[in-house]
């Protein structure tokens, strides 16, 4: 990825708020639409942390909804230490849902314990072409979270999915202010992590966060609009 294209792309969005919704269903995909949010990061499994989504519910969501798709892709549950062969077939996962219309792409690997693979994750942003790419919460494994902000700021990751390693973000707010404060304007971190209506409003209130993922649930399974309505509220009243 080029220095340019790395610093212009997205430039008109740089300051705007966004609610990413974690969906695995089209339903749950309509829903986080009707609700008002902003972005789908798409997948299936919740259950076991998520897994690539199927190309044909790609195409259902990308038909049924007007928001972007961010496409996680994960070969497998467990660890994020990936073999060979897991490597190329997430590679060849990449490739197939850029084909598709995703516009951007969730993925990442690490290397021993604590550690970027900067090798697997330089294929996955190549395979992703012009795709934005987001490291996802392998992040939050790694041993030295500001080294490895500045390793995947050099290989062009534009978004970081993080809680700073809390399972809830609202725990602590101020980590992961300070996490937004040091990468700056590159990678935007994509504070996650039990992120509900009923809490965000104190990661609302710091003008360093300004993108939110959320599974939008609310006592059921899928994504329910009221609860997207209300997070995308208190975002836009934070800001």
């Amino acid at each position: 990825m080029s220095a340019s294209r790395y610093s212009l792309k997205h430039h008109a969005r740089d300051e705007q708020r966004i609610l990413e919704v974690c969906c695995a269903s089209a339903e749950c995909a309509i829903a986080a639409d009707a609700g008002g949010g902003d972005r789908i990061e798409l997948c299936e499994n919740l259950e076991v942390g998520g897994v690539t989504p199927s190309g044909d519910l790609l195409k259902e969501v990308k038909a049924g909804t007007s928001l972007q798709v961010f496409v996680l892709i994960r070969c497998r549950a467990g660890n994020f230490q990936f073999t060979e062969n897991e490597i190329s077939r997430m590679v060849e996962q990449i490739e197939k849902m850029r084909q598709l219309g995703a516009d951007g792409i969730v993925c990442g690997a690490l290397a021993g314990e604590g550690e970027i693979d900067g090798e697997a994750t330089s294929r996955f942003i190549t395979a992703a072409g012009a795709l934005p790419f987001t490291f996802h919460r392998a992040f939050d494994d790694l041993h030295d979270q500001l080294a490895g902000l500045a390793r995947l700021r050099a290989l062009g990751v534009e978004r970081i999915l993080s809680s700073t390693g809390l399972r809830k973000a609202c725990e602590d707010p101020q980590r992961l202010k300070q996490l937004a404060v040091h990468a700056g304007q590159r990678p935007v971190i994509l504070a996650c992590g039990g992120i509900r209506s009923t809490n965000i409003g104190a990661l609302a209130a710091i003008r360093e966060i300004r993108e939110f993922h959320s599974a939008a649930r609310s006592g059921g399974d899928g994504v329910d609009v009221a609860e997207v309505r209300a997070m995308k509220d208190a975002i836009i009243s934070g800001s």
